[in-house]
């Protein structure tokens, strides 16, 4: 893969990490940290991924 296939993929990503966070944020304000969770889960799993693409993309 081209180093710019890889920001693209890192930078999608970042972006569904930060929806996933606007999300929780969302949930806590609405129904209380129990709905929450596992937005938060996603959050950080999607910018895990987007770290790992981060790392593959300085290597090239």
């Amino acid at each position: 893969m081209s180093k710019k296939t890889l920001l693209l993929i890192e930078m999608v990503w970042v972006l569904l990490g930060l929806a996933c966070l606007g999300i929780a944020i969302r949930e806590i304000s609405q129904n209380g940290l129990r709905g929450a969770w596992l937005w938060f889960v996603m959050s950080a799993g999607a910018f895990a991924l987007a770290a790992l693409r981060d790392s593959q993309r300085k290597k090239m």
